[in-house]
């Protein structure tokens, strides 16, 4: 069993939306300015540039594409916990193992996984043969 850091920490940074806006400053059809809304903000804009005209537009495509890969890294390290938690208790086998476990992520998931880990420890005596 890893430390259960590695289970809850993904390599994927979290999907941010705003990391994905960029604002665009017009001016009788002249851009001015272009960059991320974190580097100015809509406000910041305005008060800079009172006249202009202020879009900001959303990479929709990269933003969905971030949220499922950082979707699919972290399904992958909960059924990596989960299996490595049947593994040590010795239950990969067991019928009742997914049972026994739900019971656990239910009482213990709010906390994290180490009290997961804690409670499937209190359950498993009852599904071993």
């Amino acid at each position: 069993m890893k430390s259960f850091d590695y289970y809850s920490k993904p390599q994927t940074s979290y999907p941010n939306k705003k990391d994905y806006i960029t604002s665009y400053v017009y001016d009788k059809g002249v851009v001015l300015w272009s960059g991320p809304t974190w580097e100015k903000n809509k406000a910041e804009l305005k008060e800079e540039y009172p006249n202009a005209l202020i879009q900001e537009v959303l990479d929709e495509e990269g933003y969905k594409a971030h949220q499922k890969q950082y979707g699919e890294e972290t399904h992958k390290l909960h059924e990596e916990f989960v299996n490595d938690l049947f593994e040590d208790y010795g239950v990969t086998d067991n019928p009742k193992r997914f049972k026994c476990f739900g019971l656990a992520w239910e009482q213990g998931h709010a906390y994290g996984l180490e009290e997961v880990y804690n409670k499937f420890d209190d359950l498993v005596e009852l599904i071993k043969d």
